[in-house]
């Protein structure tokens, strides 16, 4: 519909332009808006990645609960083979020095003069510590004697010699350490 205003030019109304707010009084209010959005740009970008990444962590427990027996019998698999190893190991030693302890042994024999008797036969290290009963001290000085003068044992000490009895009969008990030399 078209308007025909017929009042004379002073009365009419004149009709205002609109005018635009100037930029400089608009920068503030861009910046501030430009800022929202930015934030909320990243706040919609880490609430997509913390989603993510909880779905990943329950896929991941999921997959963990499937492998659980799994894992568990890894575990007690290995745990078994280091056991396992670990005696392997103590037979590798033994079976090391399995031939020098017969020697020891057997050279030990050799030493023992008649009428003197070992009770026991102790090893630490290199050293072996000896007691044994006889009837004199004289077989004592013989034994440590004859231990001296092998090749396999050295350093022979007397650490006890003592009265005793058995069966009623006079003995006399000691105990001798020497070093092993193989």
């Amino acid at each position: 519909m078209i308007r025909i205003n017929l009042l004379p030019r002073e009365e009419r109304q004149t009709r205002r332009a609109l005018q635009l707010p100037k930029i400089g009084s608009l920068m503030p209010v861009l910046v501030l808006l430009l800022v929202i959005a930015l934030f909320g740009a990243i706040s919609v970008f880490q609430a997509l990645q913390i989603g993510r990444l909880k779905s990943d962590i329950a896929r991941a427990e999921q997959e963990a609960a499937k492998l659980k027996p799994q894992i568990q019998t890894i575990q007690e698999l290995t745990q078994k083979r280091e056991e396992l190893q670990r005696r392997l190991n103590v037979i590798a030693d033994l079976d090391k020095t399995r031939l020098q302890r017969v020697k020891l042994v057997d050279e030990l024999s050799r030493c023992v003069p008649e009428h003197l008797w070992l009770t026991s036969y102790e090893e630490t290290s290199n050293k072996v510590q000896i007691e044994g009963v006889t009837f004199s001290n004289l077989l004592v000085a013989d034994f440590m004697t004859r231990l001296e003068a092998s090749p396999l044992y050295g350093s022979v000490d007397l650490l006890v010699a003592e009265k005793g009895t058995i069966d009623q009969r006079n003995v006399v008990k000691f105990k001798v350490t020497a070093l092993m030399t193989l």
